[in-house]
């Protein structure tokens, strides 16, 4: 285990560059909502360079973590602070920053709600992962049927990577729900997961080393494949109509591109068609109810200026369906 201590962001994602991080573990599987494994790899070597631009939601939950943090110190009766180091495990090629660690029970702490209080007893000083979760994202992507809660895939590999590099035996991951709810859920270091973690990530920097890419995921990659081959040599040209095998993979793309755009041209205005044939039929309603969880909003959107261009009013037909349980 090695710890650092970046003393800027520009140290930080030094630091980040050179190791798969605890927030990237998870694309070694298959499993980060953010990028695919091909996209890790080419980040890594250098061949696309890494954006990590804080959104606006990522910006507010950064704001919102000592909040979080201190509120979960008070319900729980413990004792939290910042954790800034970066930690790494050099073997492998794993590293992990962190928000915050549980170093103690407070002096007034109640015996209500000691869960907290008894893995510092048992355990010692764990990790505390903090989450500022929208109430429809908690929703679909936390909760299980009768309401349990269980962290997404991708964060259960995220606080496992943590513990793994720190050694640490335990951490808590706090969801500050909706801005009103805060939840909590407990988490052992599983060391056959860590055993997993270390395995993916040696092989990984050894696919780089050896300049193999893993498989391309479609259509998660395309942006990325456009990157990467974003030049064309000035005159040049591929004569793609020999009887070679990459010749006919070039053909049998280019035929079934052409025809996906008179398919999405025919669709496009099918579209048409039908929304013509629907205003004739509903009139000036400004909303339809129909059977099997379908609606129809079919309101106005009124007239706008837009510097000297002035868009007219039009009827904005939406139509969506409802799942039905």
């Amino acid at each position: 285990m090695t710890v650092y201590n970046p003393k800027s962001k520009e140290d930080w994602l030094e630091l980040r560059h050179k190791y798969v991080s605890s927030t990237e573990a998870s694309a070694l599987f298959g499993l980060s909502p953010y990028m695919t494994k091909f996209e890790l790899f080419h980040v890594k070597r250098g061949s696309k360079p890494s954006e990590f631009e804080a959104s606006e939601r990522m910006k507010w939950g950064l704001r919102m973590e000592e909040a979080i943090a201190r509120a979960i110190a008070e319900e729980y009766g413990v004792k939290v602070r910042k954790l800034n180091a970066y930690v790494s495990n050099e073997d492998v090629g794993l590293g992990a920053s962190f928000d915050y660690e549980i170093v103690g029970i407070k002096e007034d702490a109640t015996p209500e709600d000691k869960v907290l209080q008894e893995m510092y007893r048992n355990l010692g000083p764990g990790i505390l992962e903090i989450k500022n979760v929208d109430w429809i994202v908690w929703k679909k992507n936390w909760t299980l049927d009768e309401g349990r809660m269980e962290a997404p895939a991708h964060i259960e590999i995220q606080v496992q990577t943590q513990l793994h590099v720190i050694q640490r035996s335990w951490a808590a991951i706090g969801v500050l729900v909706g801005g009103n709810s805060l939840n909590l859920l407990v988490r052992e270091r599983d060391p056959v997961v860590g055993e997993n973690l270390e395995k993916a990530a040696f092989l990984f920097w050894r696919e780089i080393k050896a300049n193999r890419a893993p498989e391309i995921s479609m259509p998660q990659d395309a942006e990325l494949i456009a990157y990467l081959y974003n030049y064309a040599e000035p005159g040049t040209v591929l004569d793609a109509q020999n009887d070679t095998e990459e010749a006919k993979k070039v053909f049998e793309l280019v035929h079934d591109y052409h025809d996906q755009g008179l398919l999405k041209s025919a669709a496009e205005n099918k579209q048409k068609t039908i929304k013509s044939e629907l205003l004739m039929l509903i009139g000036d309603a400004e909303r339809v109810i129909c059977p099997d969880g379908y609606s129809v909003s079919a309101g106005v959107v009124a007239e706008t200026e837009v510097a000297a261009f002035t868009r007219k009013a039009y009827r904005n037909v939406r139509i969506t369906k409802k799942a039905i349980k």
